[in-house]
C-alpha cells in the first residue's frame, strides 16, 4: 500500500532543510541535505501512517498539492521573520507495506532456553521476559 502526501520544504539560511506535512497535523522533520530531508520526510510519513493503522485509526486524507499553501502553514506555526533561502512543495510517496515489514510493531513469538534457576528467580521478581529480551536485543543491536 502506498500513500502520497504534499510536503512543504524550506531551505534554511543557516543550512539544511525544514520539512512539513500539513495533512499530518503539520508534523515536521529536517535534514542537512535535500536527500536527507526527503528521506526524513518519508520516514515521518510512514511512521505516522503505520502508527495510525496499527492503532485502528483512519489514515489522514491527502490534499491536492495546489490546496496546500505556505501562507497557511506559516500562519499556523506563528513564526515571524523566518530566514530561509527558498521554499518549494512536492509530493512524497511512501510504500507503507515495506516500512511495516521493517519497522512494524507486530509481535513475533520466539522460544528461548534459559537455566531453571534463572527462570525461578525472574518469576519470583515478576520480571517481564519479553520486555527484558526486547531491551537486551535493542541494546545489543544499537551498541554495535
Amino acid at each position: 500500500m502506498k500513500v502520497i502526501y504534499p510536503v512543504l520544504f524550506y531551505e534554511e539560511k543557516e543550512g539544511g532543510y525544514s520539512v512539513f506535512v500539513p495533512d499530518l497535523q503539520n508534523n515536521s522533520t529536517c535534514g542537512i541535505t535535500l536527500e536527507e530531508a526527503i528521506t526524513m520526510a518519508e520516514d515521518l510519513i510512514a511512521g505516522i501512517v503505520l502508527d495510525k493503522m496499527e492503532d485502528g485509526e483512519k489514515i489522514p486524507f491527502s490534499s491536492k498539492i495546489e490546496d496546500v499553501t505556505f501562507e497557511e502553514l506559516e500562519k499556523n506555526l506563528d513564526i515571524e521573520n523566518w530566514e530561509y533561502i527558498s521554499k518549494f512543495k512536492t509530493y512524497i510517496a511512501v510504500d507503507i507495506s515495506s516500512f511495516a515489514e521493517k519497522w512494524g510493531k507486530e509481535l513475533i513469538k520466539k522460544t528461548v532456553n534459559i537455566p531453571k534457576w534463572i527462570n525461578t528467580k525472574a518469576e519470583a521478581l515478576k520480571i517481564n521476559f519479553s520486555k527484558t529480551l526486547e531491551d537486551a536485543l535493542l541494546q545489543k543491536i544499537y551498541k554495535e
